[in-house]
């Protein structure tokens, strides 16, 4: 089950003409708006400056690393925006691994397709995919000897070498179908 808050990603986007000539001029914005921002929004006046950039974030739960171009920050920070909290940090783990800035667009669906949930290591993983693509009968029979001494640890290594991979994370690992 997931939480229900949201993730508010946050950038500081900074005037890249100003930049170049040696000053600081930006602010910070919520992501989802931030290729909507224009040069005239960071100067608080008319400018002949045209280029903006995104120099630092704040929130997107590892989904975006290092600078980026406001639309590409945005396009990100509304596709967290969909997710749960829970979802969120899951979901950063996966663009570490499976990332394409050309598929932005797909990346919550095809996201959701292949998260496969946090568990406690891939062991518990194995197990609990069994349990859930099994009888019941079967399931029933795993319960009592010599079922019941399975190595869930070395029945994993079968599961994440052809169909499965994990990511690390804070007190277990998070599951994915492999692509």
């Amino acid at each position: 089950m997931y939480a229900s808050t949201q993730v508010m990603p946050r950038v500081w986007i900074g005037c890249l003409a100003c930049y170049n000539a040696g000053r600081l001029v930006g602010d910070w914005y919520d992501g989802d708006i931030a290729d909507d921002v224009t040069p005239e929004d960071l100067h608080g006046r008319a400018t002949s400056h045209e280029e903006l950039w995104v120099m630092d974030h704040d929130g997107f739960c590892g989904a975006l690393e290092g600078e980026c171009s406001p639309s590409a920050a945005a396009e990100i920070a509304q596709a967290l925006a969909d997710l749960s909290d829970d979802e969120a940090n899951a979901f950063g783990a996966w663009i570490a691994l499976y990332g394409d800035q050309s598929e932005l667009g797909k990346w919550v669906e095809q996201f959701r397709e292949d998260y496969r949930g946090f568990h406690d290591s891939e062991a518990d993983f194995a197990r609990e995919w069994f349990e859930q693509t099994s009888e019941p009968d079967v399931v029933a029979q795993a319960q009592v000897w010599p079922f019941n001494e399975i190595d869930w640890e070395r029945a994993s290594v079968e599961l994440f070498t052809g169909g499965f991979t994990s990511e690390d994370a804070l007190g277990g690992v998070h599951v994915f179908f492999a692509r």
